[in-house]
């Protein structure tokens, strides 16, 4: 789970999947007085549906609600609902807001039917006398080719297993961002940052140079050749590796629009600037 201040202006989330879907989600907050401090959380919920949580300089959470994403039958578009949190979220975060009931939505909003380049907004909550009026925005982007600026990237990425190949085809566009991971079948997924994570068990396990990374974890010796440079500039370095070999992906983002196969048990990369879209 990450956080980021929005005291000001606007801050957005961004996802991206080998497959070419893109999802960025952002906050505007408005004309604040500077009076309130928030701050936005996205915390995954399940396999399809993110919480975000937006917290004030007590740490309280002022607000909350859980966002659904899906591919549409055809892969053409995403389609997306807003909904309350509930049970499950309040016995997740028990003091979220002091033991009281989080603020949130009164009842779902669907979002519709999301083709790329479009986008949904969504009213959230106002704060009278501190200029807060708070809407997010989501917004899609299919079949994209590349992966947009990250310190990290996976273009065209292949894996070997102590030598062996074993990640099959390389995924038809690239995925870049502060964390990158990939998944395989039968091995969970794999998760990479170009620097220490707090709150995960990530190890300095592993090497870039250029366009190959190594790392070893449980005594097993993995590599990963790409098509271009991993880090940003081309250059070498070190990389932080977390496996959770009971990583299985729960929604359809991994499905490839072009074949209409589900992706539940094909190798996939993704990218995004929090950890929260994929781990609980």
């Amino acid at each position: 789970m990450a956080a980021s201040c929005i005291a000001f202006g606007q801050i957005s989330s961004l996802i991206t999947v080998s497959n070419g879907v893109q999802i960025e989600i952002t906050a505007d907050l408005g004309k604040p007085t500077g009076q309130e401090q928030l701050t936005v959380e996205m915390a995954r919920a399940s396999g399809n549906s993110f919480y975000r949580i937006f917290r004030d300089q007590n740490k309280l959470a002022v607000f909350a609600y859980e966002l659904t994403v899906d591919l549409a039958s055809g892969g053409n578009a995403l389609v997306a609902t807003a909904k309350p949190v509930e049970n499950e979220f309040a016995a997740r975060y028990p003091n979220a807001d002091a033991g009281k009931p989080v603020p949130s939505l009164s009842a779902d909003h669907p979002l519709g039917s999301l083709s790329s380049g479009e986008s949904a907004f969504l009213g959230l909550f106002e704060i009278p006398g501190m200029g807060i009026k708070l809407t997010d925005t989501i917004r899609v982007k299919l079949n994209q080719r590349g992966g947009g600026a990250g310190s990290l990237r996976l273009a065209g990425v292949r894996v070997s297993l102590n030598r062996q190949p074993i990640s099959g085809p390389a995924p038809p566009a690239s995925v870049a961002g502060k964390f990158v991971m990939f998944y395989l079948p039968g091995h969970g997924g794999f998760f990479f940052s170009a620097g220490p994570v707090t709150g995960w068990p990530f190890e300095d396990v592993g090497t870039i140079e250029g366009s190959r990374l190594r790392f070893t974890v449980n005594n097993e010796n993995y590599e990963c050749v790409a098509s271009q440079p991993i880090l940003a500039q081309g250059e070498n370095g070190q990389v932080w590796v977390y496996n959770d070999p009971s990583y299985v992906p729960e929604s359809n983002w991994t499905q490839d629009p072009r074949s209409g196969e589900q992706g539940t048990e094909q190798f996939f990369t993704a990218a995004s600037d929090s950890l929260g879209w994929w781990l609980k």
